[in-house]
């Protein structure tokens, strides 16, 4: 169910124990073939499609299409807030659904660098104050909720996992949206850093800062070259029913 799409009445007399998702998403650089909007459209097609399995048992708001982004902003296109700024939103965000009598708040994140300051957001949260004492606060991206589907064997992928505007984006971007991608603009920058400790494109054992166009200059990772729309559709109903699952489990909680 859009929560949008209701009245205030309306959420006043709703069901408060039903799951209220957020989707989370950005507005940023995605190499020289997919659009800057890549986060948002993804991560706003596996909501719209678990929302219609859902729908009587959850509430969804409308993407966030603007993210903490500041480490693309090298790359011309991209919008973005800091962090900390990030983290108020998130917060804000949180309390306005909680004021509404909600018991169990998900944010669906499907950009990597809204992770930090949304976690950071509803830890806070759940220090500050008892009144959330009672409540569930969570965020998870979309490929770490669906991580057990995604391995690269199950989908024909030539890369071993979703990076950015990589192999796994990029299909499915084909299967959603394949008229505005180019294609024939496809490039990708080889891994900066390949040690037993840190892989710059798999990550690894330790956390490292860099801002994205140090990455990667072309703004893309892990073999876009190789994507199909078959990939894509493949992925998403993967992606779509471990969510519908943890969605039901949470619920529950």
């Amino acid at each position: 169910m859009k929560y949008g799409d209701g009245c205030w009445v309306d959420i006043e007399q709703s069901d408060k124990n039903k799951v209220v998702v957020v989707p989370l998403g950005s507005m940023e650089q995605h190499g020289h073939h997919s659009p800057l909007l890549t986060d948002t459209y993804l991560v706003t097609a596996v909501a719209e499609r678990v929302e219609r399995e859902l729908r009587e048992e959850t509430y969804f708001l409308p993407t966030l299409w603007l993210g903490a982004s500041d480490h693309h902003l090298d790359l011309p296109g991209t919008t973005s807030v800091p962090n900390h700024v990030y983290t108020l939103v998130i917060k804000n965000i949180v309390r306005s659904i909680s004021r509404a009598g909600f018991q169990r708040i998900f944010f669906l994140n499907g950009h990597g660098g809204n992770v930090i300051p949304g976690t950071q957001a509803i830890t806070e949260l759940a220090n500050e104050s008892d009144e959330y004492n009672d409540r569930w606060m969570a965020l998870a991206s979309y490929w770490s909720v669906a991580s057990p589907v995604m391995a690269a064997e199950n989908h024909g992928m030539q890369t071993q996992q979703l990076t950015h505007a990589c192999e796994y984006e990029t299909s499915m971007m084909l299967w959603l949206h394949g008229e505005i991608m180019r294609m024939d603009r496809v490039t990708s920058s080889p891994p900066l850093l390949d040690s037993p400790f840190f892989h710059s494109e798999q990550g690894g054992r330790i956390n490292v800062a860099k801002r994205m166009s140090t990455w990667t200059p072309t703004g893309a990772m892990g073999g876009p070259q190789h994507a199909t729309a078959e990939k894509g559709e493949s992925l998403l109903n993967a992606i779509t029913g471990e969510v519908v699952s943890f969605l039901k489990d949470f619920s529950t909680w």
